[in-house]
This record gives C-alpha cells, sequence and structure tokens, in this order.
C-alpha cells in the first residue's frame, strides 16, 4: 500500500533534476528506436529438445522457453514434465515436486494464480517432506511467495519468502543468483505495501549479487522494479538512471518479444506520466501493449494494469480515451477474477476480490471527481462496473452450492452433508474454547477441523463448476428492467478518492474515503450523489444511532437529531430527486448495511417509512435472480421457539467443565434465560400458517434446523447474539449479551491484502442464535449453539422466507463492498429468498405483535414480503407507547419483496393482530432487566415524536437563518442539542408523527 507522505526528490534540485529528465527522454527515444529494430536474443532455443523423454532435458527447456519469454510452450513442457516424472518417479518424490513447482510457476506467469496455488502448495508438501531438497524447496516457496503476493495475501507471501532467503543464504555460492531472484522478490513485496526505504535496501542487495552472479534477465527486471521504486518514493533522478540503464540492456537480452521489456515499458510510461512527458510516455504505454499482447495475449491481467495507469495520462486531455481505457481495464479484470472465483474456499475468493478495488477506485473518482465528472457515458460505465463487482464472492460461494443441489446426485448429498458435519464440529470446537485440553491440543484440533472444511469447500466449488450456467455479463439495462415501475434502486458503493490526473504512489490517494449513490430508475435512467461528510464519520454516528436506538430510554431528543441529520446526507439531496416513487430497493454498502433507513426523519419530520417501502440487496445485481425460485421444491413451513437452554440433549451427553477464562470464544460463559413469550408467538403464527412443523422447547434444536430441507417459511424466535470485534458482545442494556469478550480471545485476522486488514477467518462465528441445550454445551456438533457459519450449510433451497424473531441477527463483521458477514449472508448462502433480521436487541412484547401483523398481512392480505413488514412496522408507530422506532423499525427485509407464491387475500377476514396475554420474558439476548420492560415502567414514547419536532425545526430555523432557504445537508457530527419539551398538559397528547396513507 502507498504511503500517505510524500516523499521530497533528491537534494539537487528542481531545475537540475529536470534538466536529466530531458536528456533521459531524449536517451529513452533512442533506446526506443533500438528496440523497435531489435532482434529476439540468439541464445533462445532454436529447437526445444522436448520431444526426448528425458525429463532432465524437458526439464532444462521449460526453464530456457520461460527465459525467452515462451510462457504458452513453456506450460505445455512443463505439464509433460510433471506426468513424466510421476510415472518414473511417483508422486511423492521430490523430482516431481520441483516439476509441479515448475508447473505452478508457469500458470502464474500465464495469469492463471488459482490453478497455480494448488500445485504450488503440493509442491511444497512434497519437498518439505524430502531430505536433501533445500534448493528444490526454496524455488517452490519462493514461487508459491509469488502466487500469494498475486492473491493479495501479502502476510503469507513476505513468511514464504523469508523461508526461501533463509535456505538460498544456506546454500552458499551456487545459490547466489537465485538468492538474488528471490530477495528482489521480496523487495517488490516491501514495496506494494508501502516499506519503500526497506524495499530500496533489498532491491539494491539484489542487483549487486545479479550484477555479480547474472544472469542478465534478473538484473533488467531489479533495474526496473527500482526504477519503479523511486518513482514512488519521488526521487525521480534516480528513477531516470534506472531506467536509462534498463532500456539497452533490455535490447540486448531480450530484443522486444518477451513480457519483461513490455513490462519494463510500463513502469517507464508510468515514470513519465508523472513527470508531466506525456507524448513520450503514451508512446511507452503503446509499446507496452503491443508486447504484452503479442506475448502474452490480449486478456492477460497485467494488460489490465497498462490501461488502468494509461488513463491516468489521457485523463488530462481526452475524457473519451480514459473511459474507453478503464473499460478495456475492467473488462479483464472482470474476466479474470471470474475464473479465480470459479474454485477454492471464500477467503481464497475474498483475497482474489481484492484486486478490484483499486481499479474501482480510480473509475468512480474519475467519474464523479475527475474529468469525467458530468458526463452520462463514464457515469454509466462506474455504476455498470459496481453493479458487477459489488458481493462478487457472496454470488459465487452462493452458486456454488447452489448448482449442487440444482443437479443433487448421491455423491454431491454426500459432500454436502459431510461439510455440513465438519463445520458443526468446528464451530463446536470454536464456541466452546480449550476446556478438557491443552491450550495446544485445541489449537491442533480447530486447525484439523478448518483445515477438513476448507478441503471440502474447495472440493464443492471444483465440483460445481461443471454444472454452473455461464454468467452472462450484467448491464445497467438489465437491472434496471427488472426494477418495478414505482420503484428506483438506490446503489451504495463506499471508495477510496484518488488522484486520476498522474500516477504517483506517495501522493494518489486523496484524503478519507467517500460515499457514493447511484439512483437507477426502472427507464434506465442514471443519477448519482457524492456524501459532503467522509465515510469514516458516517460510520462513525451510524454506530452512535444505533446504540441510541437500542436503548429508548437514553436521550431521545439526541437521537432523534441524529436520525434527522443522518437523513440530510444520505438521502438529503437523493429524496428531492425520487419524485412518485413509492418503493426504494437500498443496496448499502459497508456500515450503511446496518442503517434503519425506514426510521430516518425527514424535513418534513416524517419517518421515512411514511412515505417509503424499503428492501435490503447485496448488490442490484441481485434483481437479476430474485424471484426466479418458481415451483421450486419446497416442505411445510417451520416454526422454532422458546428453546429450553437447559435441556439435556442426548442420552449421555453432559455439560464440559467451564472453559477457561479468557477463551475462544467467551459465548462458551454465557448463560441463556428462558423466553417463554416466543412459544406464544410461534402459537398465534401457527393458526396463520398452513401446516406448519412447530419445535418448542426441547426440540427447538439445531438438529430440528439442520435436517430441514427447504421449508416454505422458516421461523425462528430465541435469543441472538452478536460478539462484536470491538470486545464486546452486545450493546447496550436491552438484550444483548452483558459480556467482556476480551479481544485476544477472538480469532485473529489472518493476513492484509495490499495493507487493507482482512476480517477474522470466520467472521460468521461472531453471530449465531441459540436453541435447546445451549447452557449445556454438549460438546458435540450441535451444542444448541447455531453459528452463522454453521446457518450457511442449512439446505434452504427454494424457502420464500426466513425470518429470525431475535436479537441482532442482522449484524455481523463489516466486509466492504461484501456487506456484512453473519446470519444474513449465512441464510443468502444457504439458498433462502428472502431474510427477515433485526439491528438491535428488540423488545419481546413488541415483536410479538409486529410478527403477528407481519404474518396476517403476508397470509391474510396477500401483502408483499416488504410491504406486509412497511404496514406492520407502522401499525406499532401510530401506538403513543410503541412510536420510538426502538419498538419499530429494528427487522429489515433483504431479498426478494413480492408476495408468498400463491397466496391470494382472503375476502372478508378480520386483520386485527391475534391477542392474548404473553408472560414477559425478557430480551431475546441475555434476558436482561431493562428500564420500561420486563415489568418496568414504560416510557411514553410519543414524546420521542415531539423531540424530534423541535430537533428539525431547530434545524430548518438554521437553514433559513443562513439565508438558504431550504436545509442542506451539513456535517452531522455538529448537531445541535435540543431540550426537553414542557410536559403535555392533562387531556393532551405531544404531537406524534402520523405515516401517509400506505
Amino acid at each position: 500500500m502507498a504511503r500517505e507522505a510524500t516523499t521530497r526528490p533528491a537534494s539537487d534540485g528542481r531545475t537540475s533534476m529536470m534538466r536529466r529528465l530531458a536528456n533521459v527522454a531524449l536517451a529513452l527515444a533512442l533506446a526506443l528506436g533500438t528496440l523497435s529494430g531489435a532482434t529476439a536474443r540468439a541464445d533462445a532455443p532454436a529447437k526445444p529438445a522436448a520431444a526426448m523423454l528425458d525429463d532432465e532435458a524437458i526439464e532444462k527447456d521449460v526453464e530456457a522457453l520461460y527465459a525467452a519469454g515462451k510462457y504458452g510452450e513453456a506450460l505445455a513442457a512443463a505439464q509433460r514434465l510433471v506426468a513424466l516424472r510421476e510415472q518414473k518417479y511417483g508422486k511423492e518424490h521430490a523430482k516431481t515436486g520441483s516439476a509441479l513447482s515448475d508447473l505452478g510457476g508457469m500458470y502464474l506467469a500465464t495469469g492463471d494464480a488459482p490453478k497455480a496455488e494448488s500445485l504450488l502448495r503440493r509442491a511444497v508438501e512434497i519437498l518439505e517432506a524430502s531430505k536433501g531438497a533445500d534448493d528444490l524447496l526454496a524455488t517452490a516457496l519462493g514461487n508459491l511467495g509469488a502466487m500469494l503476493k498475486k492473491k493479495g495475501d501479502s502476510k503469507g507471501a513476505e513468511k514464504l519468502y523469508e523461508r526461501a532467503v533463509a535456505l538460498e543464504e544456506k546454500g552458499g555460492a551456487p545459490r547466489e543468483s537465485a538468492l538474488g531472484t528471490v530477495l528482489a522478490n521480496l523487495a517488490g513485496l516491501y514495496m506494494a505495501t508501502g516499506r519503500l526505504p526497506q524495499a530500496e535496501k533489498v532491491f539494491l542487495r539484489a542487483i549487486t549479487i545479479h550484477e555479480k552472479a547474472g544472469p542478465e534477465r534478473s538484473l533488467l527486471n531489479d533495474l526496473g522494479s527500482l526504477g519503479a521504486l523511486y518513482r514512488g518514493m519521488g526521487r525521480y533522478d534516480k528513477a531516470a538512471d534506472q531506467f536509462n540503464r534498463a532500456l539497452p540492456l533490455a535490447a540486448r537480452v531480450h530484443g522486444t518479444n518477451h513480457p519483461d521489456v513490455g513490462r519494463l515499458h510500463h513502469n517507464i510510461a508510468v515514470f513519465l506520466t508523472g513527470s508531466n512527458q506525456k507524448d513520450l510516455a503514451a508512446e511507452h504505454y503503446r509499446n507496452a501493449e503491443a508486447i504484452l499482447t503479442r506475448t502474452l495475449g490480449p486478456r492477460h491481467p497485467d494488460l489490465a494494469t497498462v490501461y488502468s495507469d494509461w488513463a491516468l495520462l489521457w485523463a488530462r486531455s481526452d475524457w473519451k480515451q480514459a473511459a474507453g481505457l478503464y473499460e478495456k481495464a475492467l473488462d479483464i479484470e472482470e474476466q479474470w477474477l471470474e475464473s479465480a472465483l470459479v474454485g477454492g474456499t471464500e477467503e481464497d475468493k475474498t483475497l482474489y476480490a481484492t484486486r478490484l478495488e483499486t481499479l474501482m477506485d480510480r473509475v468512480v473518482s474519475f467519474e464523479y471527481g475527475g474529468d469525467g465528472r458530468g458526463r452520462p457515458e463514464v457515469m454509466r460505465i462506474a455504476l455498470g462496473a459496481v453493479l458487477r463487482n459489488k458481493a462478487r464472492v457472496l454470488e459465487a460461494s452462493a452458486a456454488h452450492v447452489g448448482a449442487l443441489r440444482e443437479r443433487m446426485s448421491p455423491e454431491d448429498r454426500t459432500l454436502l452433508d459431510e461439510l455440513a458435519r465438519v463445520r458443526g464440529a468446528y464451530a463446536a470446537a470454536m464456541t466452546r474454547g480449550p476446556r478438557g485440553m491443552t491450550v495446544a491440543e485445541h489449537n491442533a484440533e480447530t486447525d484439523r477441523l478448518r483445515a477438513e472444511a476448507d478441503a471440502i469447500e474447495a472440493r464443492i466449488a471444483e465440483r460445481s463448476a461443471g454444472y454452473r450456467r455461464g454468467r452472462a455479463k450484467v448491464t445497467i439495462e438489465a437491472v434496471a428492467a427488472r426494477i418495478p415501475k414505482d420503484a428506483v434502486l438506490m446503489e451504495f458503493v463506499r471508495y477510496q478518492p484518488r488522484n486520476t490526473h498522474f500516477y504517483s504512489a506517495a501522493s494518489e490517494r486523496l484524503g478519507r474515503p467517500k460515499y457514493m449513490v447511484y439512483v437507477l430508475w426502472p427507464d434506465g435512467r442514471v443519477w448519482h450523489h457524492q456524501m459532503s461528510v467522509d465515510a469514516f464519520e458516517i460510520d462513525r454516528k451510524v454506530d452512535l444511532i444505533r446504540k441510541g436506538l437500542q436503548d429508548p430510554s437514553a436521550r431521545p431528543h439526541e437521537t432523534g437529531t441524529q436520525l434527522a441529520l443522518l437523513h440530510d446526507v444520505l438521502f438529503g439531496q437523493v429524496g428531492a430527486e425520487l419524485g412518485p416513487v413509492k418503493h426504494v430497493l437500498i443496496s448499502p454498502d459497508a456500515a450503511l448495511a446496518l442503517v434503519p433507513f425506514g426510521a430516518l426523519i425527514d424535513r418534513e419530520n416524517k419517518f421515512l417509512i411514511t412515505k417509503y417501502s424499503f428492501t435490503y440487496l447485496s448488490t442490484g445485481r441481485d434483481l437479476l435472480r430474485l424471484g426466479a425460485g418458481g415451483g421450486a421444491r419446497r416442505s411445510a413451513p417451520l416454526l422454532v421457539a422458546n428453546p429450553d437452554y437447559d435441556a439435556p440433549g442426548e442420552a449421555g451427553a453432559t455439560a464440559l467443565p467451564d472453559a477457561p477464562k479468557g477463551s475462544l470464544p467467551t459465548i462458551a460463559r454465557v448463560k441463556f434465560s428462558p423466553l417463554p413469550g416466543t412459544a406464544e408467538e410461534a402459537d398465534a403464527l401457527r393458526r396463520l400458517l398452513p401446516d406448519p412443523s412447530v419445535r418448542l422447547e426441547r426440540v427447538a434444536t439445531e438438529t430440528a434446523l439442520k435436517q430441514a430441507s427447504s421449508p416454505r417459511i422458516l421461523h425462528v424466535a430465541t435469543h441472538g447474539f452478536f460478539l462484536g470485534s470491538d470486545g464486546k458482545a452486545g450493546q447496550g442494556k436491552a438484550r444483548g449479551l452483558e459480556l467482556e469478550v476480551p479481544p485476544e480471545s477472538l480469532p485473529q485476522v489472518a493476513s492484509e491484502v495490499d495493507g487493507r486488514k482482512l476480517p477474522v477467518p470466520h467472521p460468521m462465528f461472531l453471530s449465531g442464535i441459540a436453541l435447546a441445550g445451549a447452557n449445556v454445551r454438549k460438546g458435540q456438533a450441535d451444542d444448541g449453539i447455531l453459528t452463522a457459519y454453521e446457518a450457511s450449510s442449512l439446505d434452504l433451497t427454494g424457502t420464500e422466507l426466513v425470518v429470525l424473531s431475535a436479537c441482532e441477527t442482522g449484524l455481523g463483521e463489516r466486509a466492504g463492498s461484501e456487506g456484512v458477514r453473519g446470519l444474513r449472508r449465512a441464510l443468502v448462502l444457504a439458498g433462502s429468498e428472502t431474510q427477515v433480521m433485526s439491528l438491535w436487541q428488540v423488545d419481546d412484547e413488541a415483536t410479538r405483535d409486529l410478527m403477528t401483523t407481519y404474518y396476517q398481512k403476508l397470509f391474510r392480505e396477500g401483502k408483499g414480503r416488504a410491504e406486509a413488514m412497511r404496514e406492520s412496522q407502522l401499525a406499532l408507530l401510530q401506538r403513543p407507547d410503541h412510536s420510538h422506532p426502538y419498538y419499530w423499525a429494528s427487522f429489515i427485509v433483504s431479498g426478494a419483496w413480492g408476495p408468498l407464491e400463491g397466496v391470494t387475500p382472503a375476502k372478508n377476514e378480520a386483520t386485527s393482530a391475534v391477542r392474548g396475554a404473553v408472560p414477559p420474558g425478557g430480551a431475546r439476548g441475555c434476558g436482561c432487566e431493562v428500564a420500561g420492560r420486563n415489568g418496568g415502567t414504560r416510557v411514553p414514547w410519543g414524546g420521542f415524536a415531539a423531540l424530534v419536532a423541535l430537533a428539525v425545526a431547530r434545524r430548518m430555523r438554521g437553514a433559513r437563518a443562513r439565508g438558504q432557504g431550504e436545509a442542506r445537508p451539513r456535517r452531522i457530527g455538529v448537531a445541535p442539542r435540543v431540550s426537553p419539551p414542557a410536559p403535555p398538559q392533562p387531556g393532551s397528547r405531544p404531537p406524534v408523527p402520523r405515516p401517509a396513507a400506505p
């Protein structure tokens, strides 16, 4: 990752440096002329000896063909070498391991990193088990390190490079040239992760070695890389020196027909772009494009990097050229990512998907803040890229399992069952911690189970690749055609603004990340708006608002003010563009996935829910698949409620001893209290659903959920939890788990991607629901705790609706454009169409009423899944004692929004809520006593509306006082304080926002 600070040029002065640059430019032009007429090196093999059945000769051919830049021929020879050595020596021999390393290296050179990984890992495994193969192992480690760097796993790559360096240093003089190569690779990693002085030191060491021991082609690569490093450091004179030395060397070593020469031209072009030598830079870009296309093919990912950088050159003067180059770069990267997502684990896919981040940042920056601003063509390019690439990992992972279930064979069923079993065992081990064993034994067990789960996941991806239908290219027109006539799509994207006028690793990033929203209408019109406040500030305010909404007794006037101000930032400008729209399809990004948009307060002092029905999507691309499950096989609705958390479970099962304090994770120390109110909720819903299967108390188990096969509806009413990685399990004083979780007890971060921290290896361990036996912790796979990780293996293919009537089931670890990794993501992976989840700790009685009304509207009135929730929430809002958003705004609808299949409104059917005495069961988190609930004094939340009215009125007065006429969005961090209103007179009631007619 580039450093934020800009390093100053060398001390010989700006004027002197520019004179040197002019001389260098002339030298480069002369060298370029020499290159254009040069021929390929005579030492390239005239006739490969691959026809011979001598494996040593074939190995030499692989090396020679690779050195000559003939990667396709080298790949074919490497494939023959592996086959021959497996036959000659066996699959576990060191020579076979070396051949696998060569083959993996060839796949990496041709741009197929996913194929390379499995081969290189196998090679390392073989060579580590072989004696006297340190030199071969060092090469394999270096190749695997290069693959991990390409994948984005910088920490993993660095460890492998360091091991390779140690082995090469141990080899002495015979391994000196190889040592220089791995040192150069390590220096390149330091440069990519922003450690520029460290990179310079190691590059210089590599150059010294290659100047002495050769080969010249390695020295050439070192010089080009060091030039790129100096350019990034702002030391342009030194960069020019390296490039001026490298170009003639390239002509002598390779001629013009080698990928390394194309890469050198690319590095020089970037340098010249940054030093404002446009014409010469363009010539080098053209040479880079021609050479790389000729030697690697037109779809190689290296070309995408060339096009992305080239666009920065044209962004100054020709926006059409720049836009066209960005389109080319996106096309190549998206096609490459499509192939990369076919195999591997979800973590692998996440790493590969990060390759697109910088390119996406550049495209959005060019569209909004660069020379492409205000141009509809560029806006459509940016929105198209967002629609195609947001939540790609979620889509690919769900498609793998879906493809297998669609054509279920006995082998497929066995594989999916085995994955569910291993995931359950892994989750149970993680949940209980190292009880009854040492920490080392526990770590060994969890490592084994995770490796087993990852291997099965990779096999599922590989097996499903043959079943999956081709993915048609997503277009704006196709998405717009699926938007209802009275709706719009709001596609939010969080991005890092970048300088689109020149390239400098030290100065390309501009300020803090921002949020952008693209609005798409059914007729294909596109509008956009960038939030005036940076993303960090918005994220902070989202967290503050969520905390305020979790505790209705804590400063409601401040919460109301913040809801109004957040509306101004996120929705203020957009609302004026929506016109008669009634339904908003929200595709949030990052922290915005946790915003209850219906609870935002507009300038008319109305909650947005009174104007719009909201449906949440992972991406606008979801519109192309939602509703495609009609006619799917489905079983009866399943209701799971009021689990007996103290149930002993299976015969003979006993509770394990308490986990050591600080064990991983500390959910093992939670005791769940009964929720008898959820049984009443299930009883009310039983009368509304068609022939449901009901599981209560001791039979409300994990097994009941795991054995379910595509229930039409799944409704679970129980405790929910989210163990935030900030060290707390739950927030506020309502239904969350009031349990301190030491940060060191949480799963550790596995790696970084170009300096960006990834989520914990399995963040879906941090959220889940409690079921029968949860307090016993039996230790088996079905331990009463269903984590989101396990829930992703449920069979919910064709399930129309999943309702988790519990606390915080919509929360999870934030994962950028991949949304939130928690229960909602798990249910999408499991195949469900629509998910109803909660964003904070919910009130038991209000939730009972909300859910009963919701199902009435679904089954008796035939309402859509989103509109039924809106009307149910409005009904609660109209009750003075429930007008605070805490009671009605927690639940959101995500996914398909239409009516349930085959449901028609009943005629003359009473639609009032099913009433009945509900025993106070406490919160659906830990059962904590809360003021205003559980027998406490209920707060008259009609007063909340009056407080909000004053907050909004003051906001409007402030705007008019500034002569603006209409208030404009302002920084939400400076919200005015609002004093509580005077108590109402007897017989009167504070004003309550009334919903508009649905």
